[in-house]
């Protein structure tokens, strides 16, 4: 094969490469972006290697087939990820602050000394609260319908929310780039079936979330006064405001499933 056809190729994948990388970027803030990401990974590799065997061997006939079902796969790809793209032209005009350095890890340490004063108040008093945090995969398409707010992250504000006569307090809050993002959140249930029944809808919401996302979710219990946290769907039950506090200011959380949590890790 000529090397100018080899570089033509390469061209062409490298131009391809960053146009799916840029889809992907405006995809970031959907709850489907981590599917989204493997399927359009898997559908690069596989669409690399048919290009180059078809160029090689001179395929002509199957040539033709993937120009004629290209048309064809991009319209089911909208069909089929139609509510995120939805979602992502809806945060099409809202620019994402960037978290990198002492910056990022100065706004994470006053989100986790605020959210474990709020878990702290909320257990003492007996109301319940659910709590989602960014992390690196977006979960503004959770916020879709929600209260927006756009305030300071802070303890009091926190339980002014979950108190039980407030309008808000039965959804979940959200906190993205140190700020409160919305509240009044439904989260979506996770549909495992190894959950055990004890675990009340906050739990279940916030082990749904945490299924499709990396956030981190703060639980406190309004039956028990316990404080929970749960990231991809392992919860970690009884959690003292201390350790909350430790486990939030951290990069990578790494729960302790208790006896009910294991059940499903």
């Amino acid at each position: 094969m000529p090397w100018a056809t080899l570089l033509k190729i390469a061209v062409e994948v490298v131009v391809l490469a960053a146009l799916v990388y840029a889809f992907l970027r405006f995809l970031q803030d959907t709850r489907g972006s981590g599917v989204m990401r493997g399927f359009v990974f898997a559908l690069i590799i596989l669409g690399a290697v048919f290009l180059v065997a078809v160029e090689m061997l001179g395929l002509e006939h199957l040539a033709y087939i993937a120009d004629q079902g290209l048309p064809l796969l991009l319209i089911t790809l909208v069909v089929v990820f139609q509510p995120e793209i939805r979602q992502a032209l809806v945060r099409l005009g809202e620019s994402r602050l960037l978290r990198r350095g002492s910056r990022r890890r100065s706004q994470r340490s006053g989100v986790a000394v605020e959210v474990s004063q709020a878990a702290e108040r909320l257990a003492r008093r007996g109301l319940g609260g659910l709590i989602l945090i960014e992390r690196e995969e977006g979960i503004a398409g959770f916020a879709e319908g929600a209260t927006a707010i756009d305030a300071q992250v802070s303890a009091a504000l926190l339980v002014s929310i979950f108190f039980k006569d407030a309008p808000l307090h039965d959804g979940a809050v959200i906190v993205r780039a140190g700020r409160i993002a919305a509240a009044g959140c439904l989260l979506p249930l996770s549909e495992n079936p190894n959950l055990p029944r004890a675990l009340g809808t906050r739990h279940r919401a916030a082990v749904g979330a945490t299924e499709e996302t990396d956030a981190v979710a703060v639980v406190v219990s309004e039956e028990t006064q316990r404080i929970a946290i749960v990231m991809r769907g392992r919860i970690e039950e009884d959690v003292t405001p201390e350790r909350l506090r430790a486990l939030l200011e951290t990069d990578e959380v790494a729960v302790e499933p208790s006896a009910a949590g294991a059940e499903h890790a």
